[in-house]
């Protein structure tokens, strides 16, 4: 016969291991990790954000959620520029020049697009079906990529953000 003690004993074993496997999931970023992402920080980035708002024609706010694009394990790949530059942000910085070419385009740029969110969640990040990594809501440019992921997918990252915007803006 099974009493409530047992029942309640179980329970707590069960919440024990599932918040194990949730800690094992997902490693924390250690020193290197941390060290890597600040020098590139420091000394890429900026280039990078310059670019985007260049080609913007606006000094749009990007932010980069930096915890979820530093995958643990990858810290000697930072400095790569197939690792965020390639893959992220000089797509992203293409695409706003192509949808910007023109006056018209340019002005709806700059009354449409309040901000420019960078992440990477695993869970819903596509792929290769760039479109899918990418939301236009509230004037935020939602960018959900992988990176150093197909590197040589380059015009096809372009041409989703050119899509998403040219339909929203």
């Amino acid at each position: 016969m099974i009493s409530r003690r047992h029942v309640l004993a179980a329970a707590a074993i069960l919440l024990c291991t599932a918040s194990v496997s949730a800690v094992r999931a997902e490693p924390a970023l250690g020193l290197a990790e941390r060290r890597a992402i600040a020098a590139y920080r420091e000394s890429r980035y900026p280039a990078q954000e310059k670019a985007i708002q260049e080609a913007a024609g606006f000094p749009v706010p990007v932010e980069v959620a930096w915890d979820q694009i530093t995958l643990p394990g990858d810290a000697k790949y930072y400095s790569d520029e197939g690792y965020f530059e390639k893959t992220i942000f000089e797509p992203i910085a293409a695409g706003l020049k192509e949808v910007g070419k023109d006056k018209m385009g340019r002005e709806a740029l700059q009354a449409k697009l309040k901000s420019i969110r960078i992440r990477f969640d695993e869970k819903t990040a596509p792929a290769s079906n760039y479109p899918n990594g990418l939301k236009f809501e509230a004037g935020v440019l939602d960018v959900n990529w992988r990176p150093f992921a197909n590197v040589a997918d380059f015009k096809d990252r372009v041409e989703a953000v050119v899509q998403v915007l040219e339909k929203n803006l």
